[in-house]
């Protein structure tokens, strides 16, 4: 082990936990990601809910499954972009970035909080609409569905960080945000499976991990969902893979991020 490496990683570890105990006092404070994290999704739940009530056995567990990936996704893409944003409009973020922690694990305190926050938008979804239909839906493998919905915010949190990263060199990330949302929601299958698109747009979508992670939960919950063709492993292997890509690629650009900002000491061309 290389002198200082111990306390290294202390320094990260700290940073982190910081960042998150940070991003949920902000929260407490100014709690306006209820709206579209938390009240919006469950609206959409219901309405699904109502539209294709006796659809079929497994149409609630659709209902919840699109609502609640639309909470923690609408989180993730957010609060992603303000998790660099904030330190550009506090003028923090050159300061911040040339502290001797890496500025990538105080963007993932942040990205975390957004995943908690979404997560539990997805747990409000799930007991509104099951409260409204009367009757859990009926999922055959809990504890793997459980796990498998874990994994999913886990790539969500990939592609958080990605964001957050590549949001540093503009100024037009709430441009970005309010453009992206639905085309998000419907291009990574959180709203319906992308097999229902039209297949010239499956390769773009297939670009991201929550694409994966999402078809291969629904192979899991739902018995007999037609999804890719490839099926359940293939997803599941594609979705690790594109998450490892991500993060690759989130940590090569901070610390490109972090090199100009030693040298120059600012980023005021971005």
């Amino acid at each position: 082990m290389r002198p200082g490496a111990k306390r290294t990683g202390f320094s990260a570890r700290r940073s982190t936990l910081a960042a998150l105990r940070l991003s949920v006092l902000q929260f407490m404070a100014d709690p306006q990601w209820l709206v579209p994290s938390m009240i919006a999704p469950v609206i959409f739940g219901i309405v699904s809910f109502e539209l294709f009530r006796g659809a079929g056995r497994y149409y609630l567990t659709y209902a919840i499954l699109g609502a609640g990936m639309m909470s923690m996704w609408g989180q993730t893409l957010y609060g992603s972009g303000w998790a660099t944003g904030q330190d550009r409009n506090f003028g923090t973020l050159e300061p911040t970035i040339q502290a001797p922690t890496p500025y990538v694990y105080v963007v993932l305190g942040r990205v975390l909080w957004n995943v908690v926050s979404g997560l539990l938008g997805g747990l409000i979804v799930f007991g509104v609409v099951v409260a409204f239909a009367g009757s859990p839906p009926t999922v055959p493998n809990p504890l793997l569905f459980a796990v498998l919905f874990v994994f999913v915010l886990l790539t969500l949190a990939a592609v958080g960080v990605v964001f957050a990263a590549f949001y540093v060199y503009t100024r037009y990330a709430g441009f970005i945000q309010n453009i992206g949302e639905f085309a998000f929601y419907v291009g990574t299958g959180c709203m319906f499976p992308i097999v229902l698109l039209p297949f010239w747009s499956n390769p773009a979508s297939l670009l991201f991990p929550p694409t994966w992670a999402l078809d291969a939960l629904r192979f899991e919950a739902i018995p007999g969902y037609a999804g890719l063709s490839w099926g359940f492993g293939w997803d599941l292997l594609g979705a690790v893979a594109t998450t490892a890509i991500y993060l690759a690629i989130a940590g090569a650009v901070f610390h490109r991020v972090e090199r100009h900002v030693l040298e120059t000491g600012h980023l005021s061309e971005y």
